[in-house]
């Protein structure tokens, strides 16, 4: 039972790294020229994280796996939000005054 537990954990893990590496590659190539736009900026990261596992990785079959998956893939578009939010703020003001 142990090591069934061990083996579970290890899988949701590496699901987990996964799932950050691959959101993480998707969206900084996504924006390599730079973020023009917030609301797709926005859209990138909700379409991101509304896609499910299954069609990314089709080799992580399980509940606990793709579960994982999903906790790498928030944690990325987290991160790279933060990452970018003032560069997003600036192009909002900047837009705004363009108005």
């Amino acid at each position: 039972m142990r090591k069934q537990v061990d083996y579970e954990f290890q899988q949701h893990r590496l699901a987990r790294i996964e799932g950050y590496n691959i959101t993480r590659a998707r969206l900084q190539s996504q924006f390599a020229n730079g973020i023009g736009d917030a609301g797709e900026f926005e859209k990138a990261i909700a379409k991101q994280l509304a896609m499910p596992p299954t069609k990314i990785v089709a080799w992580r079959q399980s509940e606990m796996e793709q579960a994982g998956f999903r906790e790498g893939m928030r944690l990325a578009a987290l991160e790279f939000y933060w990452e970018h939010r003032e560069k997003i703020r600036v192009t909002t003001l900047a837009q705004i005054r363009l108005v």
